[in-house]
């Protein structure tokens, strides 16, 4: 029997004191598992922290393109790179990014992160900097140090009182808000949190059927039937679609520890440098954990940067793609970077759940006003903040986001 676990940090990072690297297992990951269990409909999800398993343990990495597809689908030719930089709300795969340019326009680097909001935004109230339920080791200065350790152009600058309105942390601060000052530190995008990643994985686990009572599989239409997140992204439909294929093979499925969204990697190969040297070398992973042979763990990086080194005599934007465009937008290396998340069941073939039809307009806005309502209603140190809840679908025209029953 597998026994009930510990889910530790994003990508096994150490910036919590054990004390709190504790509570964020207990108070925010184990709480948000069973929140996300805790329907009706939804019976193959589990948390692994409180739910002891038998046999074998099988996990899947899930991966889709960094490039937000909504653009892609509403703007046509090269005008997508453009729009997808121009604000932070454009990047919604799980994967933001800010440019940093010289004094003539040129790309010098490119910082990319996919580290959900939760840590930041729980750090400073773990550690009691605003003064809420000071049960955890005090911590002072460790948001304020991994800001100036992340964006060391701006480090001497980086004043804690940046970082704070009201005494309140502002994940949207001048230092993590913008597309064109190369300074960044975690997810602000209103869908891109751990939490709506969660969610999303438990909701793909419902089988659906169709008014004939034929299994719907098809990712593009499981989306549409289930409304889990938006129909035109890379990732929603990825995610929900392999977690829903492994739902019918009737385990039970949660997503693997640490919980969290991971680089899987940029193919340098999409680009050629003026001097033909390998693109792949000016691509860098700076936070994050290797990967460990002997403890059988892949890599887990957050965050990356592209740079080319000033020694090579040229800059990020004098690299061309294969189609023989310069780089003059962030977004264009995106288009070669993928994002993972790993699912994993246990017990198959044992907890095949009820097959289901369509959720209705009606049904699927009822349910998008209860959890609204719940996020206001949150308010202790360990419930979910109110602009954390939430859904992948949360915000969408479902009218207009083109859902249809079968």
């Amino acid at each position: 029997m597998t026994t009930p676990r510990y889910f530790n940090p994003p990508a096994y990072l150490t910036d919590f004191t054990k004390e709190n690297a504790d509570r964020w297992s207990k108070d925010y990951i184990s709480k948000w598992m069973t929140k996300s269990a805790s329907t009706t409909e939804v019976t193959q999800f589990y948390n692994a922290s409180t739910h002891a398993t038998e046999g074998e343990i099988s996990k899947k990495s899930i991966t889709w393109t960094a490039f937000p597809n909504t653009v892609k689908h509403n703007t046509p030719g090269k005008e997508r790179w453009k729009v997808a930089d121009s604000t932070r709300n454009n990047q919604d795969e799980y994967c933001e990014w800010s440019v940093l340019r010289n004094e003539k326009g040129e790309i010098k680097k490119v910082v990319f992160t996919c580290e959900g909001p939760e840590v930041y935004i729980t750090l400073p109230t773990i550690l009691g900097d605003i003064g809420i339920k000071k049960v955890a080791t005090y911590q002072p200065g460790t948001l304020l140090q991994l800001y100036k350790d992340s964006n060391p152009d701006y480090a001497s600058q980086i004043k804690k009182e940046d970082l704070y309105v009201s005494g309140r942390y502002d994940r949207t601060n001048k230092w993590n808000n913008s597309t064109t000052t190369g300074s960044i530190m975690h997810l602000i995008q209103p869908a891109n949190t751990l939490q709506a990643e969660i969610q999303l994985g438990s909701d793909a686990t419902v089988l659906r059927v169709d008014s004939s009572g034929t299994p719907i599989h098809d990712y593009d239409r499981l989306i549409r039937c289930s409304r889990y997140g938006g129909i035109y992204r890379n990732s929603d439909p990825a995610i929900g679609g392999n977690v829903n294929d492994l739902a019918w093979k009737g385990p039970l499925i949660t997503l693997a520890d640490p919980v969290g969204l991971y680089l899987e990697g940029f193919d340098g190969t999409q680009f050629v440098a003026p001097d033909d040297e390998d693109v792949q070398k000016f691509w860098k992973f700076t936070r994050g954990t290797p990967e460990d042979p002997y403890l059988n763990r892949p890599a887990h990086w957050v965050r990356a940067v592209f740079e080319v080194p000033e020694s090579y005599g040229y800059n990020v934007s004098a690299i061309k793609d294969t189609n023989g465009n310069k780089i003059n937008w962030g977004s264009q290396l995106a288009d070669a970077i993928q994002i993972r998340l790993t699912g994993q069941a246990a017990e198959i073939g044992k907890h095949l759940g009820q097959k289901r039809r369509c959720k209705g307009v009606q049904a699927a806005a009822a349910v998008v006003t209860a959890e609204v309502a719940g996020m206001s209603a949150a308010a202790e140190v360990g419930d979910t903040p109110a602009h954390l809840s939430g859904t992948r679908a949360h915000g969408l025209d479902i009218e207009a986001q083109g859902y249809a029953c079968y």
